[in-house]
């Protein structure tokens, strides 16, 4: 299962091309941008990110990229723990 991040083109030209492009270029992930992820308050204060459709925010790009990676391995974590409960 990949993981989706999506960001909004309106908080890219803020700084987060760089995020974008190292996201892009990992295999295991889906980038998207949209014109606008309708969350105008965050993007004009902080540079922000859905992943897998929960929001993802810090005050640089480059703690942007840790803590969307912690998010990832977060829930890559939890659907591990809820397929072995199937189990």
């Amino acid at each position: 299962m990949f993981t989706l991040v999506e960001f909004c083109s309106s908080n890219m030209l803020k700084g987060t091309e760089e995020v974008y492009r190292t996201l892009d270029d990992d295999p295991e992930i889906d980038v998207l941008d949209y014109g606008c992820l309708n969350n105008c308050g965050l993007c004009s204060k902080a540079f922000f990110v859905l992943v897998d459709g929960e929001i993802v925010s810090a005050m640089t790009p480059e703690k942007l990229l840790e803590k969307i990676y912690k998010r990832i391995d977060r829930n890559k974590r939890e659907m591990e723990e809820w397929t072995e409960d199937l189990s």
